[in-house]
């Protein structure tokens, strides 16, 4: 992506193009790759954000934020978020929408401006843009289920879209991916890193027919079994041999990424994870440049279902923690013993950084060094407000669970299913399954995909997600396997059709 959207450092005299605009800009062919930046920066925004792919899973059985006296109340949002009791009007509701929309219109934007030119790049651009229209589209029609369908960029001032129903959105984005599909690349690796091919275009289509049956009532699982064929038989992809070079800054050799999002702290921001989830106390350790905050991190169940020896674990920062020299670092505002509040928790471990993986409680006063921390992306050192990992927005390891968990619901072989799951086992260093059951491949796809963003659609599919958990006693109404429409978006637009019980 930065190789696009970026004159290269070594050529002296470039050609300048801040100044081109409108259809000056689009009279030449050569420059329509100039203009691919606009319509993928909104992911990187949609994803690092604190609110992204790593937030989303605070409102699963995976991660958790929170309150850690006065911080991170943040009016209750992510109290709410993990008891599912959120409201129309929560910020992460209101982000995604607004986020996702934004993406959505600037691809309109460029495919109008890219029917107008004669190329015969040309339709091969528009292909690209309807793959990553698809899959803004993709995550609407997941949260939200019934939104508008906006295809166009030549609509009136005024238009005010109403909602389509999920069916509709689903047909619309089959119909999209496998209209484009014959004009996307199906190459992989370096050149059409961070950008949609086929195979990319495979996956959206995979996963949405993977969760056909909840977005549409009508089960997809053979339909989504094929294009998981495709992408294996395709000999683009494998398994990276360390599982976390799959998350490392520069992960673009990455046999893995399907679809990979290269974040770059200058050039290419957004990725805040390590401010997110680091204690006040390791900002230096990390050698981090703004102050870390102390918020997310993982539930104890969650850590509880690694083995020892899984090395997926170790993607958890959890324990005593030392500096570089090996002394053990302070956190001198621990919670001490308040004799005038015995009923205040006290942290037992005292000064000494320990970060454990039990979580005292959600609320009001999770002790400030509870939780182990997620560490899935290494911590960059000289980052800054942003890290320059990259992140995997689709990987290999995630279509060899998905294709286990399809033979199993398709009433296929039980034994390949076991042998898929048993390929990114191994990896890991955990000891092979003679077989697996469904509630062995959710598991498994917690330990392996943690922190990308995919647990919430996988406990819906599964059943699980509506349960009651850890500080959240209550089985939740079937509402919640919605988000509401935000309330901002019905007030500007009230065409639009709020979510049933909202």
């Amino acid at each position: 992506m930065l190789g696009i959207v970026q004159p290269s450092c070594t050529k002296l005299e470039e050609e300048v193009y801040s100044d081109l605009t409108g259809e000056l800009f689009f009279e030449d062919p050569d420059n329509l790759i100039y203009a691919f930046g606009a319509a993928y920066t909104n992911l990187y925004w949609l994803i690092g954000h604190k609110y992204g792919m790593v937030g989303k899973e605070a409102g699963t059985d995976l991660l958790v934020v929170p309150q850690r006296g006065g911080d991170w109340f943040d009016g209750g949002e992510w109290h709410r978020y993990h008891r599912q009791t959120w409201t129309p009007d929560e910020g992460y509701i209101s982000f995604w929408w607004n986020i996702c929309y934004e993406g959505i219109n600037k691809c309109n934007q460029l495919i109008d401006q890219f029917k107008g030119v004669e190329s015969e790049t040309a339709p091969i651009a528009i292909a690209e843009l309807r793959g990553l229209r698809a899959l803004y589209y993709y995550w609407l029609i997941d949260l939200y289920g019934n939104v508008p369908i906006v295809d166009r960029f030549d609509y009136p001032a005024d238009y005010k879209p109403t909602t389509n129903s999920r069916q509709e959105v689903f047909d619309f984005i089959e119909t999209e991916l496998k209209e484009s599909m014959p004009l996307l690349s199906r190459e992989t690796g370096m050149p059409i890193y961070g950008r949609i091919n086929y195979y990319a275009a495979s996956m959206i289509l995979a996963k949405l027919y993977l969760n056909a049956e909840v977005f549409t009532g009508t089960p997809k699982y053979a339909e989504a079994l094929n294009y998981c064929d495709s992408i294996i038989q395709s000999d683009g992809y494998d398994l990276e041999a360390n599982f976390f070079n799959n998350f490392i800054g520069n992960a673009v050799n990455s046999r893995e990424h399907i679809l990979g999002l290269p974040f770059d702290q200058v050039y290419a921001q957004g990725f805040e994870v390590h401010l997110f989830t680091l204690h006040y106390s390791l900002q230096s350790k990390y050698e981090i440049q703004s102050a870390t905050w102390n918020g997310i991190c993982a539930q104890e169940a969650f850590f509880n279902m690694f083995d020892s020896t899984d090395l997926r674990r170790n993607g958890l920062l959890f324990g005593k923690q030392y500096d570089t020299q090996g002394v053990q670092i302070t956190d001198p505002s621990y919670e001490k013993f308040d004799p005038l509040n015995p009923t205040k928790p006290r942290d037992p471990d005292g000064a000494g950084l320990n970060l454990t993986p039990n979580v005292n409680m959600l609320e009001p006063n999770c002790l400030r060094q509870c939780g182990a921390r997620v560490a899935k992306f290494p911590f960059i050192a000289g980052s800054d407000r942003y890290m320059s990992n990259d992140f995997p927005i689709f990987r290999y390891a995630d279509v060899l669970l998905m294709k286990a968990e399809l033979l199993l619901r398709t009433g296929g072989d039980a034994g390949e299913a076991a042998s898929l799951v048993n390929q990114v086992r191994a990896r890991a260093d955990v000891q092979a399954l003679s077989t697996v059951t469904f509630e062995d491949i959710l598991a498994e796809r917690a330990r392996e995909l943690y922190a990308e963003g995919h647990r919430r659609s996988d406990m819906i599919r599964f059943g699980t997600y509506t349960e009651a958990r850890w500080e959240k006693p209550d089985v939740s109404p079937e509402k919640v396997t919605l988000w509401p429409v935000p309330a901002a978006a019905i007030k500007a637009n009230p065409n639009l059709t709020q979510n049933p019980g909202y």
